[in-house]
């Protein structure tokens, strides 16, 4: 790598010799720290949890809730990555994580070998680095989440469409980039899609090329060819799970987005955040390129770049494709952080085009490092508090197996996925009252603010063995 810039820019040894040292560094930092803290709730839990049930069940067509529950809420690509990896290494945090990581692997090399094939290696090297010292991407890729694979899918959507439209001779590309529409529909669903006509509408109208984009895709084989790849899940999850597709294509992808505080999501509560939000949540989880980004549109309207024919050609394109998310996402309420996520490809490509290799752009990527390095160590050491039931079920290597383990009124995901499913949920006092009468020996998990309630019917039979944060987990007999 190192001799590859050498070859292709004029730089110090030093800078070259960094920029590769950081970009090693970011990878094996996230890899090493897969397995360094439990699953949080609520996504990354839940999803998990999700994949667990999918192994133990051994159905592959459905995402489970609970047991018996169908998850309507995302289509399963994500969960068959999670579940295959336990299937293969076993359960862990680690092995949850890790085929999301080589996900964001494998986008880090499709838009390697795109800006090899629009510019040159060095630049596509640049592109590498700015898209791994991204702070979202770096941290999401090592997170149980939807959002690596949608980044994929959407990234391979628009570099394939990008060189099917500049190459007349094949139309290889063009099945690429309805294999990635289809992938999109499996990762995320409709809005995947939508995601990469809003992009497309916007370059082909600006550069006035509407009518030859549209007719540059090899449309009579390429559309069947989605529908072969996309439809049939769509078809057995709707057999299996009747009212799959009302919910979710008119729930999931309209009333979540537009109806601000959502009340019909079944797996949770809606995020009501101000419209125009997901601006401010780009530059956060874009920093530090964000605001090399923004110098670059601005000093682009004083004075044009000194660039490429080709890259002149191509940074409309990758305007598009980078804020097609944002301006989507512009005027929906229900919204998080990382929806900015799927743009980073296009960002990346931005910046190594826009932007000469220095010591300013390898600093701004060992400060995503610096801060990646404070974030883990503080979650190792569990200076960062956030919700998780592994502290409290791990630290007394209690058998859920031989002992029955109860939740009172609320069970997280990650007390499902760290008991193997066997924390059960108590809801009636009652209930409580004739488990205790049978003499049964039982855990449960109450919250301090609820003990008030059944601390009565308690109190004789139970005795505290462990309390994290508001959460005490008793022994009761």
């Amino acid at each position: 790598m190192h001799n590859l810039f050498r070859q292709y820019f004029n730089y110090t040894p030093d800078v070259t010799k960094v920029l590769c040292l950081v970009l090693i560094s970011l990878f094996s930092l996230r890899l090493v720290s897969l397995g360094m803290y439990p699953l949080f709730d609520t996504t990354e839990a839940r999803y998990g949890e999700i994949a667990r049930l999918m192994l133990e069940t051994q159905n592959w067509v459905t995402p489970q809730f609970d047991y018996g529950v169908p998850f309507w809420g995302k289509p399963p690509f994500h969960t068959w990555l999670s579940a295959a990896s336990f299937a293969t290494f076993g359960v862990s945090e680690f092995f949850a994580r890790l085929p999301h990581l080589l996900i964001g692997l494998l986008t880090t090399f499709v838009i390697y070998r795109f800006v090899s094939k629009v510019a040159e290696v060095g630049q596509a090297i640049v592109s590498v680095f700015v898209l791994a010292s991204t702070l979202g991407f770096i941290l999401a890729i090592g997170m149980v989440m939807t959002d690596s694979s949608l980044l994929l899918a959407y990234t391979l959507a628009m570099v394939s469409f990008w060189l099917n439209y500049n190459d007349e001779t094949s139309s290889l590309y063009g099945y690429y980039f309805f294999a990635a529409l289809a992938l999109g529909m499996l990762v995320k669903g409709p809005v995947a899609v939508v995601l990469v006509v809003i992009a497309l509408f916007i370059w082909s109208l600006w550069k006035k090329q509407f009518v030859k984009a549209l007719f540059s895709l090899p449309w009579k084989s390429g559309f069947p060819l989605f529908w072969l790849l996309a439809a049939p899940w769509y078809v057995l999850a709707e057999m299996r799970t009747p009212g799959f597709l009302e919910y979710f294509i008119i729930g999931e992808h309209i009333q979540r987005f537009l109806v601000s505080g959502w009340e019909g999501d079944l797996y949770g509560s809606a995020h009501d955040r101000a419209r125009g939000m997901i601006w401010v949540y780009w530059i956060v989880c874009a920093f530090p390129w964000s605001f090399f980004i923004i110098k670059a549109l601005f000093s682009n309207l004083k004075q044009p770049y000194t660039t490429t024919k080709a890259d002149v050609k191509i940074q409309p394109y990758l305007l598009a494709w980078m804020f097609a998310p944002l301006v989507l996402f512009t005027f929906a309420g229900n919204i998080l952080p990382i929806y900015v996520m799927p743009g980073f490809g296009a960002m990346a490509v931005y910046v190594a085009i826009a932007f000469s290799l220095s010591k300013r752009l390898v600093l701004a990527g060992t400060l995503t490092l610096c801060v990646l390095s404070v974030l883990i160590g503080l979650l190792t050491l569990g200076k960062v508090t956030l919700p998780t039931a592994q502290t409290l079920l791990e630290t007394k290597k209690i058998d859920t197996k031989k002992t029955q383990l109860y939740y009172w009124h609320k069970r997280p995901f990650s007390a499902q996925f760290y008991s193997q499913g066997d924390a059960k949920l108590l809801k009636s006092k009652v209930l409580l009252k004739s488990l205790l009468d049978e003499r049964v020996t039982f855990y449960l998990v109450m919250n301090v603010a609820q003990l008030r309630y059944v601390g009565d019917t308690m109190k004789s039979h139970c005795e505290v063995i462990n309390v994290v944060d508001e959460n005490s987990l008793y022994q009761c007999n």
